[in-house]
């Protein structure tokens, strides 16, 4: 028996068709780029070319729940390594069900202090269990800055409950689109079974 085995877990939200988000995507003036916004995402408004070597990353976890404003005093940025992949568990996934009304109103945020500090540590991904890094007006521009300074956001991340690690390796794969301002996205960790 092989006691070194990985175990692979997908952070990616399944995503069924009666979701009403669907029926909200189909809706709209441009369902093409509206879909694109849909589940476990990461947003490109400034159409950048994403490096093939973000495909695979340093992945770490922070759990901050019960924070409406997540700060730098929150986490010890210290931990995080170049090239990484940062999620944040604030378990708003667990508590409302993604498509909801609930989900979506006063969702978590990363400070603006924090997204900087973040940014200066030259990571290629900010991965988050909620509806963005940054509420309502603000949103776009976080990701358009995260975006300008090569890292990506990817939200409505699933199953970070799951991650028996903080540390893991993470897989991310997207497919662009040249009109598209959000892609979607399969997110899977790899960790080492103990």
């Amino acid at each position: 028996m092989d006691t070194n085995q990985t175990i692979f877990i997908d952070l990616t939200i399944p995503i069924l068709e009666d979701n009403p988000l669907i029926m909200w995507a189909k809706s709209q003036d441009n369902p093409h780029i509206a879909m694109g916004h849909i589940g476990t995402h990461l947003d490109t408004y400034e159409k950048t070319k994403i490096p093939l070597e973000y495909f695979k990353s340093n992945g770490i976890l922070f759990h901050v729940k019960n924070k409406a404003e997540i700060d730098l005093t929150d986490i010890d940025i210290s931990l995080i390594p170049k090239n990484a992949f940062v999620l944040f568990r604030t378990e708003q996934i667990e508590k409302y069900t993604y498509g909801d009304k609930e989900y979506f109103n006063e969702h978590p945020q990363l400070s603006p202090c924090l997204i900087d500090a973040l940014l200066v540590q030259q990571i290629r991904f900010i991965g988050i269990d909620c509806a963005g890094i940054r509420k309502h007006s603000e949103h776009e521009k976080a990701d358009r800055l995260c975006e300008q300074k090569n890292t990506y956001v990817i939200e409505n991340l699933y199953n970070l409950n799951k991650l028996t690690s903080n540390v893991f390796d993470i897989y991310t794969m997207w497919i662009d689109d040249p009109k598209m301002t959000g892609l979607k996205c399969r997110v899977i960790a790899e960790i080492p079974s103990k």
